[in-house]
């Protein structure tokens, strides 16, 4: 089934908010900066408005999701390059991220917003459900997607801060600083409750989202059996869209990442699978990379350019499996090694993104990378994991059957993996996960999983040490129970 949320239902749900005040008196008062009582927020804890709040926490996960996380949360890695001309962006992309900086704060902050607000709308749910019980209104569905959200939050904050700290009690900031693991903890009770109520409702959709955010969260944590158990409970054909409108407020923000002569996101040149010099050793832009790429999950202009910062040279990303407009063609032309390729202008292949491309929140197919990524974990699942990489080297074009066992077989599915999930928010998880449970089997030097040596721009110099987001200065300026980083230049973990 597919299921979209679209952000322009937030937006009809405030006019449904507005709607229930005078509109003469609205239209009269919101003009004047002394009147901030007239919509207090006590106002809107009305059980009237349930689904308007639901809407609210999608939408702010939304916001999470799609600008720090799919924006620059992957600039670190080994997935994109970015020519922002803002030099905060530029050092992440260089792997020397800060605790000062805007992409921190970004990201930070908006994991947090999108785990309080589902947290809060589903104590406020339970509170109406107790206290007004009002049996001709749905409590449990608006309840089981709060908390979906909620847990979903706090998994992509997992995934991409190296620490976090969440106090139980707005106003009383906690002192105790979690780990990676102690992070997607946080995650596993949100969605195990969202999992029993949407069970026991028959909500399918909201099931198979927790089951879903339940193995990544496993997985985070290295419980490769309770990830493959949740990763294999997952309906096949099962996707979760999230849906975009080319109208002001509700746009895909990506568009601004590959259109115009500003554009500031392109694939890296070392991305497994799309360029000559794929393998870590080398690097080399090259016009006209049209051979090489055969594989339809991931396509990027056959010539670099630069953007932004009229620097950093730039392939244009075309849409793969996470996006709605995905086409399976290549540019690729077709050839006795690859007979379904099929040689389209690159002015006919959809970028990332126009302003109504939807982006695949959750699916089956990841359900499926979940799973034997779990299984190959543990010993004895050779076949199995075998028999799925060659399923997926056909969807890539990659005709020819493998025969790999150990830690050949483990390398192939995580190639798979990157490029089913290709610009789907998942690379930086991904990497950190291999570097704490699979140490020093990476492409890189010295085994790392992320890019070392000199960064494919030369003149920022060599990448740096990190891995992921810290703390970042204003939670630390407004929480007196925590201490500064003696030395915040020094990554506090994987």
């Amino acid at each position: 089934m597919r299921r979209k949320y679209t952000r322009w239902v937030g937006m009809l749900a405030m006019s449904a908010v507005l709607a229930l005040f005078p509109a003469c008196d609205i239209a009269d008062e919101l003009l004047q900066v002394d009147n901030p009582e007239e919509l207090a927020l006590d106002q809107l804890e009305d059980p009237s408005l349930m689904e308007v709040q639901v809407n609210g926490v999608i939408g702010m996960f939304k916001s999470a999701l799609d600008d720090p996380i799919l924006e620059f949360g992957n600039y670190h890695t080994d997935e994109v390059l970015t020519g922002l001309n803002w030099e905060d962006y530029a050092r992440v992309s260089q792997r020397i991220i800060s605790y000062l900086e805007g992409p921190t704060n970004a990201i930070w902050e908006q994991t947090h917003r999108a785990l309080r607000q589902g947290n809060d709308l589903a104590e406020q749910i339970r509170v109406w459900k107790q206290e007004i019980a009002d049996p001709d209104v749905d409590y449990e569905e608006p309840l089981a997607t709060a908390l979906v959200f909620a847990g979903y939050a706090a998994v992509i904050q997992a995934d991409h801060m190296c620490q976090t700290v969440i106090s139980p009690v707005p106003d009383e900031p906690s002192g105790t600083v979690l780990s990676n693991a102690e992070n997607y903890a946080v995650a596993l009770p949100y969605l195990q409750e969202a999992l029993s109520i949407a069970t026991t409702e028959g909500l399918s959709d909201i099931a198979n989202l927790a089951r879903l955010g339940l193995a990544r969260a496993h997985l985070g944590r290295g419980e490769w059996s309770d990830a493959a158990t949740f990763a294999s409970q997952v309906t096949a054909g099962f996707e979760y869209w999230l849906e975009y409108i080319d109208i002001s407020g509700a746009r895909n923000p990506l568009q601004n990442t590959s259109h115009g002569g500003n554009f500031n996101k392109g694939i890296h040149p070392w991305f497994t699978g799309t360029h000559p010099s794929f393998d870590g050793t080398g690097l080399q832009f090259t016009d006209n990379v049209v051979d090489p790429q055969t594989d339809p999950r991931i396509q990027h202009w056959p010539s670099d350019r630069t953007g932004h910062n009229a620097l950093t040279p730039l392939y244009k990303l075309f849409q793969g499996l996470r996006w709605a407009d995905y086409t399976g063609e290549t540019i690729a032309p077709s050839s006795a090694a690859c007979p379904t390729c099929t040689g389209t202008d690159e002015d006919d292949m959809p970028l990332i993104a126009e302003y109504d491309t939807d982006f695949l929140l959750a699916d089956y197919t990841e359900a499926q990378h979940h799973y034997y990524e779990a299984l190959a974990m543990q010993s004895g699942n050779d076949a199995a994991v075998l028999a799925f990489v060659n399923t997926r080297r056909a969807v890539g074009n990659q005709a020819a059957a493998v025969g790999l066992t150990g830690q050949d077989l483990i390398d192939e599915l995580r190639r798979q993996r990157a490029k089913d999930l290709f610009m789907g928010g998942f690379r930086t998880g991904d990497l950190r996960r291999w570097t704490r449970f699979d140490p020093g089997n990476g492409p890189f030097a010295g085994g790392s999983y992320f890019p070392t040596g000199t960064h494919p721009v030369t003149q920022w110099g060599d990448y740096g040490p990190w891995t992921c987001f810290p703390i970042p200065l204003q939670e630390y300026e407004g929480n007196p129970n925590l201490a500064k980083p003696l030395d915040p230049s020094v990554p506090p973990g994987i």
